[in-house]
């Protein structure tokens, strides 16, 4: 890659790599990695990989790499891999919620069946793997390879601890607001963290940026799930986007509300994680109940503090333009 004189190595790889760039090239690693098998397993992968999701994590592990002086090309296959492994405990998680739907079509379990989709979910997780590994072919040394990777192997323990601890919370009123708060430091901080400090290590950063870089990540992950949580009540969500309601999952802006709510509307909550109510009418109930007490305007409110912190842990960088990418993320999926 050719550097223009007095430009900071971060900004030459990013002046080139915005985020539609990003997206284009790791779309069409991601098309290489799957490949075109006909086979069963080969169009379930397909299928849950492509058309791609927004591919966060893909992008925080280049956009940090370039931040910290690394060359972005040299990321993209491992960062293909970051978005195989995301997809991959997407297929699980939807098994475990039931999920019918994912991006809007049917989910993989209730398009394949249930046995098929944990299977193709355990070979997208295998392609990850292959994919990181595979860093070493564009140059990068092996030692930081195998430290990147063991780092996202990590992350993707804590991820799946934490889906299990989910389980263990559904249709609990009770459960504490910290308790869930661990959930999602586990289930989406985790993989936002190890992304970012993937980046680092690829780019062999010195120790204090990869740290920084791995607290943006969690920090930035807090905000993003928290903000997710609220989206069946402010009506963005997405097809798909009312799992939780029909599982009685305790989110954020549920405990909010039941903590805020007067003591007429904590008994109609109650009642909702106890009564066999469709979920239309448990949506629309809830909503009415979380819009009253505040809980929609707390629960934002508490994405932003999270994001603050995502910003305040990039202040240790470098300036430069990758950096600055990073840093609108804070803004952009916290208050699109």
């Amino acid at each position: 890659m050719t550097t223009t004189p007095g430009l900071h190595p971060a900004d030459a790889a990013q002046s080139s790599w915005d985020s539609r760039t990003v997206n284009e090239l790791v779309a069409g690693e991601l098309g290489r990695l799957v490949g075109a098998e006909e086979d069963l397993m080969g169009v379930a992968c397909r299928d849950a990989l492509l058309p791609p999701g927004k591919l966060l994590r893909p992008r925080l592990c280049m956009w940090s790499a370039a931040a910290v002086g690394g060359r972005m090309e040299q990321i993209l296959s491992f960062a293909a891999g970051l978005e195989c492994m995301h997809v991959a405990t997407l297929m699980h998680d939807d098994v475990v919620d039931r999920a019918p739907e994912r991006r809007g079509r049917p989910s993989s379990a209730e398009h394949f069946g249930i046995s098929v989709a944990l299977m193709a979910g355990d070979g997208l997780a295998s392609t990850a793997y292959e994919a990181m590994l595979a860093s070493t072919d564009a140059g990068l040394p092996d030692p930081r390879v195998v430290r990147a990777t063991r780092t996202v192997a990590a992350a993707v323990k804590r991820t799946v601890a934490a889906i299990a601890e989910e389980t263990l919370v559904r249709e609990d009123l009770s459960c504490t607001l910290t308790k869930v708060l661990e959930i999602i430091r586990g289930k989406t901080g985790a993989l936002f963290g190890a992304a970012c400090q993937a980046g680092a290590i690829l780019a062999d950063a010195p120790a204090a940026h990869e740290d920084a870089l791995r607290i943006f990540g969690e920090e930035l992950g807090m905000a993003f799930q928290i903000r997710d949580d609220l989206l069946p009540y402010i009506g963005a969500a997405e097809s798909g986007g009312l799992t939780d309601v029909a599982n009685r999952q305790p989110t954020v802006p549920v405990l909010l509300a039941r903590d805020a709510t007067s003591a007429q509307d904590l008994d109609r909550l109650q009642e909702l994680f106890l009564d066999d109510s469709d979920t239309v009418t448990a949506h629309r109930l809830l909503a009415q109940i979380l819009t009253g007490s505040g809980a929609v305007d707390q629960a934002a409110e508490m994405a932003r503090g999270y994001a603050a912190k995502a910003r305040e842990a990039l202040a240790e960088l470098p300036p430069s333009q990758a950096r600055d990418a990073l840093e609108a993320l804070t803004v952009t999926l916290v208050d699109p």
